[in-house]
């Protein structure tokens, strides 16, 4: 069995985590590196969900190993992670050389990996700001390869902890661009995909346009600070509604909401749904949806008709209530 070229895979690794391409394509690429020059079954990264539990974000398997990815979420911290967590604490990394004996340091991770095939493994954490965010791992290296592993740990370690971090950034940049920082919700630039059609035009497409009533006497009586909890108390119902990906903040007081094959019933139940919100809530809201089975016609053209039925409400309340927006 050929040895690791040490060398070779740092200079490789360095090469990887430099590429221009997406955080999310180098992480895959470098996984894929480590598995086949490691002569691995899997490699992989979960990452913690803030409540609790660990998902199985990113995997690379050599051909004909099982993907376990999709069935890997929500794992548990307490009685199962902890076990590995109290060692990374202890020696950064772990190195299972034979499963059955590692059985008798942790009976509920031998019955998760055991039925995976896993018969040796390799796993460290990943560190961002001297905090465990997640953890890698590589199943099935040879043994033969283990002393070679041992020497290259740092370097895989401060890699994926060096591509996580730059994701993260990457996305915390992205979001600022395309969010309305004071309701969270998306902004009118990140509707560009649906101006441009970036969607399988066979499905159905819902528009729903909402206009909020009395913000500007809201405004002008109570305060910018009312206001503007009166905008984020509409966002959040929305958002509670339809999903925070569906949910758009297009002008000061107007919100589109986008759905994509979803039945007209749902639609309209979920329309339903948003007006009781609305009222619990005590925000006034003009709504006009718009509905087609396909979605081939331009996306203006449903949206224009989606504005024309809300304006239509919007009218009604000017008449019975005799005020501005």
């Amino acid at each position: 069995m050929a040895k690791i070229n040490h060398d070779k895979f740092v200079a490789d690794m360095i090469r990887y985590a430099s590429s221009a391409e997406s955080s999310d394509h180098i992480i895959n690429q470098i996984l894929q590196y480590i598995c086949e020059n490691l002569q691995s079954d899997r490699a992989y990264i979960f990452e913690d969900n803030l409540d609790g539990t660990f998902d199985n974000t990113y995997e690379w398997c050599r051909e004909g190993v099982t993907e376990e990815i999709d069935n890997l979420k929500r794992v548990p911290y307490d009685g199962m992670l902890d076990v590995w967590f109290e060692e990374y604490e202890k020696s950064h990394n772990i190195m299972i050389y034979d499963i059955e004996e590692y059985r008798q340091v942790s009976e509920p991770m031998y019955q998760l990996l055991k039925p995976q095939g896993i018969q040796t493994l390799v796993t460290g954490p990943i560190e961002i700001n001297g905090k465990y965010i997640g953890f890698y791992g590589v199943d099935n290296p040879p043994i033969e390869f283990m002393d070679n592993i041992s020497i290259l740990i740092d370097m895989m370690e401060f890699v994926m902890s060096m591509m996580i971090r730059i994701r993260n950034y990457t996305k915390q940049i992205e979001e600022s661009a395309t969010k309305d920082q004071l309701t969270k919700c998306y902004n009118r630039k990140a509707l560009r995909w649906a101006y441009a059609g970036d969607f399988d035009k066979n499905n159905s497409i819902a528009i729903i346009m909402c206009d909020l009533n009395g913000l500007k006497r809201m405004n002008d009586t109570k305060g910018h600070e009312a206001g503007d909890k009166y905008l984020c108390d509409a966002a959040e119902g929305m958002i509670s509604c339809f999903g925070e990906k569906q949910v758009y903040r297009v002008g000061g007081d107007e919100f589109v909401i986008v759905l994509l094959d979803v039945a007209k019933e749902e639609v309209e139940r979920l329309v339903e749904r948003l007006k009781m919100y609305m009222e619990l809530k005590q925000v006034s809201v003009a709504i006009g949806m718009a509905y087609r089975h396909n979605s081939k016609e331009p996306f203006e053209n449903i949206l224009r008709d989606a504005d024309k039925k809300m304006y239509v409400e919007k009218k009604q309340y000017h008449a019975e209530h005799n005020m501005g927006s």
